[in-house]
Formats: C-alpha cells, sequence, structure tokens
C-alpha cells in the first residue's frame, strides 16, 4: 500500500522537484479525464502526497549533516536509545518515551546542534543538543526520533513514514519478543536505498532461539527492501531483567550502533545513488496505488484500457514477423545479400570469374535454363529472360518489403485489431465523462448507426516507434549477414580457383594465337619484306568456341560457390538470427515505451496514459 504523508497548507509542499515530469502527466490527465469528480479528487490527493514524499527525500533539511532516524513501532525503545546517543546532555531527558499513554506524542523530534530547515511547529519539535554532548560519528549528523509508526492513530502513524524519506540512515528498534511480527517489515518498504542498523532490544539470558529468530528476522527484511543496505542487528541485552548496570548497557548500545554506522557509511558512501533508489522505489509504490485506485474506481474503463494495450503488445510483433519468415520476401532478400556479399569480397582483379558471378547474381533462378538459351531455343531464351526479370522484380519487392512493409502492415493491422477495442474504450471514456447510467448508456451504444461506429473504430490510434523498429531492422539484418555470410579469405580462394579453371582453358589457343602473330612480326622485320600474309587469321567461330568451353566450366563453378554462399545452413542461420533479433528489439522498445500504441485523440491519449500509468 502507499505510504501516505501528512498534507501541509503551505502550497510549495506541493512543488515539482526533478525528475516529476511523470507526477506531473498524471496530474494533467487526471484533470482533462476525470475533472472534478470523486475519482478526480482522490487522484489529486494521492499526486498531493507524492510529490510530498519526493520532495522530502530530495531536499536537504540538515544542511549537509548526516539525518539518523530511529524508528520502531510503539514501546520498542527508540527514545531511550536516541537518550543514549545524547547522554552526556541535560536536554536528554526532555526526550519523552512512549511506553506510557500519557507520554505518547505525534511529534517527529529533531536532535542536533542546529534546527533543521522548514521546522513544522505542528508536527515536528526540536531538541538543541550541542555536538560536543552527542556520541561522535566523524562527521555531522542529526538524529530524528520518530514516534510509533504503527500506532492506531492515523496522525501518529503519518509523522513517523516521514522520517523514512527524512533520513540517510536508519536505526530499526525491535524488542526480542517482536521480531517474528511483520511491524519490521512495513517499515523495511519505505527504507528502499537507505542504510538501516537493526537493533533488537530486551535481550534475555539463555536464549537458544535468538540467532534462528534472528536470521529470519533480517531474511523478513531484506526480503521487503531489496535495495537498501541493511546491517546484521545489535543486540541490547535487557537490563531490567538481567539485574546488568542500565548506564553501561545503554553507553555499549550507542558505541556499537555508531561503530556499525561508521563501518556501513564507508561501505556505502555514495550518497546519490541511495537517494536515487529510495527515489525509485517511492515512484513504484506510487504507480502500484494508482493503478489500485483507478481500478477500484473506473473498472470498465480499466478492463478497456488492458484490452488495448494487450493487443498493442502483441501487434509489433506479429507485425514483423510476417516479414521475417522462413519463407516469402525475407528469404529472398537473405539469399540475395548472402549473394551480394560474395561478390563483393571478390576483387576485380579475378577477371572474368567476379564478372561471371555479378551475371549468375542476377540471373538466379534460370541457371537451369543456361544450356537451353545457349543451343538456340526461342521458347528456352525468352524463359530465360523472363525468370531473370521476375528474379530481379523479387530482390525489389523484398527491399520494399524491408522498407515500408512494416509501415503498412502495423497501420492496416491497428485499423483491423485496435479499432473495435478502440470503440468499446471510447464508449468507457464517454460513460464515465457524461456520469450516465451504464446500463442506459449501453442500450444507447447498442442502437447507434453503424456507420458512425465504423468511423469511430477509424484512424484513432497508430502504434508510435515504427521508424525506430525500421531502422534497428536494417541494422539487424546487416548484422546477421555479415554474421553468416562466406568470410572474405574463402571468397578469395573461390576466386582463384574459379580464374584459374578459366584460364588454364583458355590458355592453349591464346597462346598458339600470339604465338604465331609474334613469329610473324618477327620474321617480317627481319626479313624486311612485311606481308599481312605471314600473321595468323583466326576464325571468329574458333574464338568464340574457344570463350564458351572456357567459360562454361568457370560458369559451372561460380554457380557452385554462390550455391555455398547462400547455402539453406546460411540462410537458415541468417533468418534465425533476425528473427530473435527482432524479437529482442521490440521488447527493448516497448519497455523504453517507444514501441507504443499513439492516440490520434487527445482526450483518449490522456485517458490511456492515465489507467496505463500504474505499469509504466
Amino acid at each position: 500500500m502507499y505510504d501516505s504523508v501528512s498534507n501541509s497548507s503551505d502550497a510549495s509542499a506541493v512543488i515539482s522537484t526533478p525528475g516529476d515530469d511523470f507526477l506531473h502527466r498524471v496530474r494533467r490527465a487526471a484533470t482533462t479525464v476525470l475533472g472534478d469528480s470523486e475519482t478526480g479528487r482522490l487522484v489529486a490527493t494521492l499526486c498531493e502526497e507524492h510529490a510530498r514524499s519526493r520532495r522530502l527525500i530530495a531536499q536537504d533539511r540538515a544542511a549537509g549533516a548526516l539525518v539518523l532516524a530511529v524508528v520502531g513501532a510503539t514501546g520498542q525503545g527508540k527514545s531511550w536509545l536516541v537518550r543514549q546517543l545524547v547522554r552526556r546532555s541535560p536536554a536528554a531527558k526532555t526526550i519523552r518515551s512512549g511506553n506510557n499513554a500519557d507520554q505518547t506524542t505525534e511529534e517527529l523530534v529533531w536532535v542536533g546542534p542546529q534546527p533543521p530547515a522548514e521546522l513544522d511547529s505542528r508536527f515536528e519539535r526540536y531538541v538543541r543538543v550541542s555536538a560536543a554532548d552527542m556520541q561522535p560519528l566523524g562527521t555531522p549528523y542529526m538524529l530524528v526520533d520518530a514516534p510509533g509508526a504503527t500506532d492506531d492513530r492515523r496522525g501518529i502513524a503519518d509523522v513517523a513514514r516521514r522520517a523514512l524519506s527524512l533520513a540517510s540512515a536508519l536505526v530499526l528498534v525491535v524488542r526480542r519478543d517482536q521480531i517474528r511480527g511483520q511491524t519490521p517489515a512495513v517499515l523495511a518498504v519505505a527504507s528502499e536505498g537507505t542504510i538501516v542498523i537493526p537493533m533488537i532490544n530486551a535481550i534475555g539470558r539463555n536464549d537458544d532461539s535468538l540467532e534462528s529468530d534472528t536470521d529470519a528476522f533480517l531474511a523478513n527484511l531484506r526480503a521487503a527492501a531489496p535495495g537498501s543496505f541493511i546491517a546484521r542487528p545489535i543486540e541490547v541485552m535487557d537490563f531490567e531483567v538481567t539485574d546488568d548496570d542500565a548506564d553501561e548497557v545503554g553507553a555499549a548500545a550507542a558505541e556499537e550502533l555508531i561503530r556499525r554506522l561508521q563501518v556501513e557509511l564507508e561501505n556505502n558512501p555514495d550518497s546519490d545513488r541511495r537517494k536515487s533508489t529510495r527515489l525509485a522505489a517511492l515512484d513504484g509504490r506510487f504507480r502500484a496505488a494508482l493503478s489500485g485506485l483507478l481500478s477500484d474506481e473506473l473498472p470498465g474503463l480499466t478492463r478497456a484500457v488492458n484490452r488495448l494495450n494487450e493487443e498493442a503488445t502483441k501487434l509489433p510483433g506479429e507485425v514483423a514477423q510476417t516479414l521475417i519468415g522462413s519463407a516469402g520476401p525475407m528469404q529472398a532478400a537473405v539469399r540475395s545479400r548472402l549473394r551480394l556479399k560474395l561478390l563483393t569480397s571478390t576483387g576485380a582483379i579475378w577477371f572474368p570469374y567476379r564478372s561471371m558471378l555479378g551475371v549468375l547474381n542476377l540471373t538466379h533462378g534460370a541457371w537451369d535454363r543456361v544450356l537451353l538459351s545457349l543451343s538456340g531455343s526461342l521458347p528456352s531464351l525468352v524463359s530465360t529472360i523472363w525468370t531473370s526479370t521476375q528474379s530481379l522484380t523479387s530482390d525489389r519487392r523484398a527491399n520494399d518489403e524491408m522498407r515500408d512493409g512494416l509501415q503498412r502492415r502495423s497501420a492496416a493491422a491497428v485499423t483491423d485489431r485496435l479499432g473495435p477495442l478502440a470503440s468499446q474504450f471510447r464508449d468507457e471514456l464517454a460513460i464515465l465523462r457524461a456520469g450516465q447510467d451504464a446500463d442506459s448508456t449501453s442500450t444507447h451504444t447498442r442502437h447507434r448507426p453503424v456507420a458512425e461506429s465504423a468511423i469511430q473504430s477509424q484512424h484513432v490510434a497508430s502504434l508510435a516507434g515504427i521508424d525506430a523498429l525500421q531502422e534497428q531492422s536494417q541494422r539487424i539484418f546487416d548484422d546477421s549477414i555479415e554474421q553468416t555470410s562466406i568470410s572474405r579469405g574463402a571468397a578469395t580462394l573461390l576466386a582463384l580457383v574459379g580464374t584459374a579453371i578459366f584460364w588454364v582453358l583458355m590458355a592453349g589457343p591464346f597462346v598458339a594465337l600470339y604465338t604465331e602473330y609474334l613469329q610473324a612480326s618477327f620474321d617480317s622485320l627481319a626479313g624486311g619484306h612485311p606481308s599481312m600474309e605471314h600473321f595468323p587469321k583466326p576464325e571468329f567461330a574458333m574464338v568464340l568456341t574457344s570463350l564458351v568451353l572456357s567459360l562454361l566450366p568457370t560458369a559451372i563453378f561460380a554457380m557452385i560457390a554462390l550455391s555455398i554462399a547462400q547455402s539453406n545452413g546460411r540462410s537458415e542461420q541468417a533468418s534465425k538470427l533476425i528473427r530473435d533479433g527482432h524479437r529482442d528489439a521490440i521488447e527493448r522498445l516497448q519497455q523504453d515505451r517507444v514501441l507504443r500504441l499513439r492516440w490520434d485523440d487527445p482526450l483518449l491519449n490522456d485517458a490511456e496514459f492515465l489507467v496505463s500509468a500504474g505499469r509504466r
């Protein structure tokens, strides 16, 4: 349950502190949606209390001194411990205990060398004690003696909880016979991020179960406040039962407390981090209280928003999955990029193997018709050209899907899936704002014209963050291809083999041709009777035949290289990386509230924010 605090008549009690943007948005949304209704006033009160609590944590009322709050249930020995810490001062006698009804106080008692800032005389009292009369800590500090936090009276409990927000460290005092109760855990919940030193008071002799009860007590505290720094308890003997000297027991308890506190401060010196943890825990309790309040007061609107948010949470993943399935445009895009990666990893020096890779990369899907087309069959040639065109179109369509498909699909999904739910949400909001009877309004809704319902179901919301998802989608795609594509070393090795195949087969005719040409040139120059008849005159068909005979094995090897580069194993691995990357990106964007439902109607936007605020 949210820890309420006493309201101050001073308007400054609700001023915003840094980091209060969320609270300001809640206030604004509540004013817009709920107006001056009873629920609106309850939300406003909750916001005022939360702002007050945040201000108490954020402000420094002790002028830089450490604030040590002594807290616990009524009658545990808190005031006795405070007196031990200032026992050398005459003012120690003015610190009253709450053991008796006539001594119980509802005040928060400050003890130290100077008063705190903004002392509220209605709820606080200051006892001046010089620093020389306080147990030395090595750093300036002030004591806060809190009234019993579990007192039945609301005023006392509220004042005690203020100490939890003010303190840099807490001493949680509990009697030995009460450490099995739930009171310590309740107090520890409000101490998130604070140093907590438990003190078990009034321990008798020969207590065989003390160790096991202490361990359970500590486990209870740490489970209730996992963000707090909880030390081992200080054990104080019951001098009224054991006949020990009361002053000696008190002095020993005070000295041990200061020693423990020095150790904990040395181990946890970052006060800003402790303060941030406390603010985060306070904000979490505020969200929970707000969510519970709205669920109780506005059940219909809350259910409508929950259904909308459930669908909005599912939509991005389902839309993205339509682009990254094992078949279809994504599979085509993956294979195309794997082939392109092989091509770009192959240097231009590996001619003509690289040129063959480029041609085959464009004509993939038509390889089985290459030989038929070369044989002169016109239908086969047309079929090859048509298949190549389809391949190019498929790649372009895959790229278009990667670039624009998610936006189109999300818009269509929002209209189809969220339209009816948004209309339901609008009806619930209309009931709330009009203050009409639910039954009569439902009857009106059933008789509303279909066209009007359809209009209200359209264009009410969109998915924000699609552009961010699109950018991450492209990065995920590129990274996945990079991880699964053939390495540059392997691409170079394949290029070396493919180039060698071509030039080994082409070398014979070229060597013979150039040999005859060079010999004719030499004879012509040496004999002094140049004549064109001496130079070789190769037939074009022979050159073309040699070229074709050399290119075909090279092309076959290039096909093998491309098959290796876009193998099923590689494409499936890349597809898996893409699917996993998209799932993680979607979850991260949703957690950061980047990918979310965005209302086109400002009133609906405020209503959705207000009801969903408890989960943010």
